[in-house]
């Protein structure tokens, strides 16, 4: 297995690489469509320092979660192909 590794080009490991990571964000966009909110880190809200006073995520309106950007552009094709229907 060693000499399989050793022997494949480093262009040839890196595109295996990438197509793997492709496969998995695609499936994680069909199965997870929401992630973590990249503001608040999935709370929902932003807390002073001090911990006692809090307010509701501008960006996930306080949701802790945010559509991904893959499945936000699925969305979007998928859309366009209705409406050619």
């Amino acid at each position: 297995m060693r000499h399989l590794i050793a022997a494949t080009p480093p262009v040839v490991m890196g595109l295996l690489v990438l197509a793997g990571w492709a496969t998995y964000y695609v499936a994680e966009c069909c199965w997870w469509q929401f992630g973590k909110c990249w503001c608040c880190k999935g709370r929902g809200r932003h807390h002073r320092k001090d911990g006692k006073v809090f307010r509701d995520c501008h960006w996930c309106r306080g949701s802790g979660r945010r559509l991904r950007v893959g499945r936000r552009v699925w969305n979007r094709f998928a859309k366009v192909r209705n409406a050619s229907k």
